[in-house]
């Protein structure tokens, strides 16, 4: 007789495995998880993980690269009247908005990066794309190129105030309606001052 597979059930959705994986990281610690724990914490087949995840760190990274894409994606439905700097505001809220929940995978998330120095030197480098999303909607807007000084520092600052405030939110703890409001106030506060130099570029 058929017996069926013993242990958790089998997890249907993307999701599910990243909240399991996550578990394990904050437990165990993200270099001593391997693929096959998650795979058996999951209740999975690894050629169902890697249908997912092309490894580990990718499914640490999967949903920050999404909120990316999604921002670059905003600024290329923004109105020319708006201003660059709502433009941001808007786009920042709207893309972060859709990545936190109320079961805490995003504090999570925070807590894994920050505690694995694996993941803190991709951090770096994939904190930089970020940035480059929101230099190059602002070059667009000025007509100048991504990488000059007004660009560039936009784009450095608002990324600054992005991680700050979602840091502080995992320290607080803050629940992810009040990260969202201390955020919204930060970068309108920044907006207002980098709207100005953003003004006066010829």
């Amino acid at each position: 007789m058929a017996t069926g597979r013993r242990g958790r059930p089998q997890v249907s959705s993307r999701a599910q495995v990243e909240v399991a994986a996550f578990e394990l990281f904050l437990e165990r610690g993200y270099a001593e998880t391997s693929i096959m724990d998650i795979v058996a914490a999951a209740g999975i087949s690894k050629t169902t993980f890697f249908r997912y995840f092309s490894s580990k760190a990718a499914l640490v990274w999967f949903p920050f690269e999404e909120s990316t894409r999604d921002l670059q994606r905003s600024f290329g439905t923004v109105d020319d009247e708006v201003p660059v700097m709502e433009a941001i505001r808007v786009g920042v809220i709207d893309t972060v908005a859709a990545r936190l929940d109320d079961e805490g995978v995003w504090t999570a998330q925070i807590r894994i990066l920050d505690a694995s120095p694996e993941l803190q030197a991709e951090g770096a480098q994939r904190w930089l794309v970020w940035s480059e999303v929101v230099s190059t909607f602002v070059a667009s807007r000025i007509g100048t190129r991504p990488a000059a000084v007004v660009p560039a520092a936009v784009g450095g600052a608002v990324q600054s105030v992005v991680l700050a405030v979602l840091r502080e939110g995992v320290r607080s703890p803050a629940s992810p309606s009040e990260v969202l409001t201390t955020l919204d106030k930060s970068l309108a506060s920044l907006g207002y001052s980098l709207q100005k130099w953003i003004d006066e570029q010829p």
